[in-house]
């Protein structure tokens, strides 16, 4: 074997690298405190001149009486599953960057903090700083940070009399009348995975990019969760039982930038039981603003908001603001919210109140990205004198297409008013903002005045399509209002169905459209509706009260005066409504092959054509069947009352509840079966299996049509074939030419052996 021979620069190489490897593996040292290890005391191993950065200062078990300064880069944790309790007398530990040192990168994990009144339990002032599984007791505060990049997770605070977890600070100094706000943020702080139990307020941030996820909050007095800063992620959190005097606020972000732009991400929190005594009551609370720069995406979704109390509740407020800068996106989505109960006199209750703005011209929104939808709404109630309900409040003030679709809102019961879908759109730049609102189910709304499924105004475009409304209960019950302004409305494909007192469909404007509606069951199908009556129907006035509000306002206005100003707006009114308004409606389904009666319509000071309105037809396929076979039920609307054909305009109709179908032979599932409609068509199955006869089919929307299948007894079985015969092969030839074939062929063979 040959001999490795080392040249002299080569071998100085390796020395280095071994060198380097050698103390690049260097472990930090571990100074263990505790009865008879290394310190008695926590502070002792800090300040020990040995103890440098990245060592781990290791605590046994036992309770240490002291308060905790870190000036250097350390990890500092309990000894393996020891218990270690801290007890100090202001703050347990306080991590500096100051001229002593910089505590940042400390990790503290798995302490016991008890603190004493007006204590606080970790002061954090470095960066990169990580709380982890620590458990902290009483005092004033948990866990206040003034670095950025702080890891607050897993830990347990409870009791405390002010905030559990607080980044960042502001405070309003007051000199002279002079008033001077000073604030430090908090900039990148993960919270998350931590349970709060008591105290004033749960988590409080101030900063930008903060997120707080997983936390369980409950039993604080004030507020569970609030954010002041840039682009927050919020999502998964659980805060229960926020019950007492003042306002409360189970969630509020003010996701703010003066000088560019924000965003906010907010999913899949969980609030319930949030109530207030004395004051209003908001389960999540989001207002959003960007300057000189777009406001980026706001994503509200999945989060779920129960029993919120309060005089004034809002289970949910969505308020937007993009000045000098465009509107990404709003949306709110796949949001449950039940029980909002506001009490007290005029009081309101709101399930998901919206209010996207901007005062630019530059603020547009792209096509669709303004959206409230697949939210469920239950059981918002206000019914205390003059209270109002409402599922769904949506104002938009800036210019961008905007769609409220695929809703569910029950139970919504006001005092004067409740409305399933309030929406009042003022694009002010160009008048041109479509508003869509479409397949919501919209059931059981209750007022003892004025009760709405959609109540809805635009300066642009609307579409109000293939939305279910049902069961509205009030003195004046309404299942459409709409108000176009300046523009177009279209209002396509809705299945209403009244108890026979309300008006199906309330409109005030020319360029109306109502088609391929199912209307069904109302003292008045549709009506021309003036302005005041809308007025009146979203904010109810008598004169005697509009004189006392302008008497409170202006208190010199005499009595002439006031005469004066109340037949004013009259004149106003007078005027508006002196504009006729015409109002399109063919092709509606009113229940009735008849001609549902112009008495039906009630055209104000213009006109409603209503005609040719759609035909209910049953058809039967195939019309003759044997015992055990099937026919196919349809019935539809497909045609008008001028025999036109509709079918290639399906998707235009309505659908929903419901039709039912009979039989007195044969059964449909039973001898009664009833369905839903899909645009305009429902389908049964009659099966022939009780023997021979003439079925009659009925179809029943409220007109009944009926068809007739005939049943035959059961088809006779082909004769059954012997296994022993052999059948002939079809060769194509006809058997004349077989039989003359073989004639010559045994012909020819005879004479041949007779030769």
């Amino acid at each position: 074997m040959k001999k490795m021979i080392f040249n002299r620069p080569f071998a100085a190489l390796i020395l280095i690298l071994l060198l380097f490897f050698s103390f690049s593996h260097v472990s930090a040292a571990q100074w263990n405190v505790g009865t008879g290890q290394d310190y008695d005391n926590i502070q002792n191993a800090i300040n020990n001149a040995n103890t440098v950065d990245g060592d781990v200062i290791n605590v046994f078990n036992g309770t240490y009486e002291e308060d905790v300064v870190v000036n250097k880069n350390l990890t500092i944790k309990i000894n393996n599953n020891d218990a270690v309790t801290l007890k100090p007398t202001n703050v347990g530990f306080n991590v500096v960057n100051d001229i002593n040192g910089n505590g940042g990168g400390t990790k503290i994990t798995g302490f016991i903090i008890n603190l004493m009144s007006g204590g606080l339990g970790m002061n954090i002032s470095a960066d990169y700083c990580i709380i982890e599984n620590n458990t902290i007791k009483g005092g004033e505060n948990g866990i206040i940070t003034l670095g950025n990049n702080t890891v607050i997770i897993n830990n347990k605070i409870s009791d405390v009399s002010n905030t559990s977890i607080q980044a960042g600070y502001s405070s309003f100094i007051n000199e002279s009348g002079n008033i001077t706000i000073v604030s430090q943020t908090a900039n990148n702080t993960q919270v998350s995975n931590n349970k709060i139990i008591g105290g004033l307020n749960g988590i409080v941030i101030l900063g930008d990019n903060n997120t707080i996820i997983n936390n369980d909050i409950s039993d604080v007095s004030s507020g569970g969760i609030a954010v002041v800063g840039c682009d927050p992620i919020i999502s998964d959190n659980r805060i229960s039982n926020i019950v007492g005097d003042g306002s409360k606020l189970g969630i509020t972000v003010a996701a703010l930038n003066l000088s560019g732009s924000t965003g906010l991400t907010m999913n899949n929190n969980i609030l319930n039981n949030i109530r207030s005594t004395d004051n209003k009551t908001t389960g999540i609370d989001v207002f959003a603003m960007s300057m000189d720069s777009p406001l980026d995406d706001i994503l509200v979704k999945g989060n779920i908001i129960s029993n919120i109390y309060g005089i004034g509740s809002t289970a949910m407020s969505v308020v937007t603001l993009a000045l000098k800068g465009a509107m990404s996106s709003l949306r709110v989505l796949d949001n449950t919210i039940s029980n909002v109960v506001s009490q007290g006199i005029n009081s309101t209750s709101i399930g998901i109140y919206s209010l996207p703005m901007g005062f630019d011209g530059n603020n547009t929104t792209e096509s669709g990205n303004l959206q409230i939808s697949k939210n469920r709404i239950t059981e918002i109630k206000s019914e205390d004198e003059g209270g109002q309900s409402q599922g769904i409040s949506y104002l938009q003030l800036i210019q961008g297409n905007s769609s409220i679709s695929k809703n569910y809102l029950s139970e919504i019961k006001g005092n004067t008013l409740a409305a399933g879908i309030f929406t009042l759109g003022i694009d002010y730049t160009t008048f041109q903002s479509n508003m869509t609102i479409k397949e919501n189910k919209i059931t059981d709304i209750t007022a003892n005045n004025v009760t709405s499924g959609i109540l809805a105004g635009n300066m642009g475009d609307m579409f109000i399509l293939h939305n279910n409304i049902f069961r509205l209960d009030s003195a004046m019950s309404r299942f459409i209002t709409a108000q176009p302004i300046l523009s177009n409305i279209t209002i396509m494909g809705n299945n209403l169905e009244g108890t026979g007192e309300e008006i199906g469909i309330s409109v005030n404007g020319n360029n109306s459209t109502i088609s391929y509606n199912r209307m069904v069951n109302f003292q008045y199908y549709i009506k021309n509706m003036d302005f005041l009556e809308l007025i009146m129907e979203m904010y109810p006035i008598t004169d005697e009260q509009l004189r006392d509000y302008l008497k409170s306002q202006y208190e010199d206005l005499t009595d002439e005066q006031l005469d004066e100003i109340v037949a004013a707006f009259h004149k106003l009114v007078d005027y508006i409504n002196s504009f006729p308004s015409t109002t399109n409606a063919p092709y509606n389904w009113y229940g009735t092959n008849s001609n549902p009666g112009k008495e039906k319509f009630l055209p104000g000071n213009g006109t409603i054509d209503y005609e040719p309105w759609l035909i209910l037809s049953i058809h039967a396929n195939p019309s003759t069947i044997h015992v055990g076979e099937k026919s196919v039920i349809t019935t539809d609307v497909y045609q008008d009352s001028t025999g036109d054909d509709h079918s290639a305009n399906a998707a235009n109709y309505f659908s929903g509840p419901q039709v039912t179908f009979t039989t007195d032979l044969g059964n449909l599932g039973s001898k009664s079966f009833t369905t839903v409609w899909i645009n305009g068509l429902s389908i049964a199955i009659l099966r022939g299996d009780e023997g021979p006869g003439i079925a009659t089919v009925t179809a029943t929307d409220y007109q009944t049509v009926q068809t007739f299948v005939t049943i035959l007894g059961a088809p006779v079985p082909p004769e059954p074939v012997d296994p022993n015969i052999i059948e002939m092969q079809n060769t194509g030839i006809p058997i004349t030419y077989v039989l003359m074939a073989l004639i010559l062929l045994f012909g020819g063979i005879i004479l041949s052996n007779k030769k």
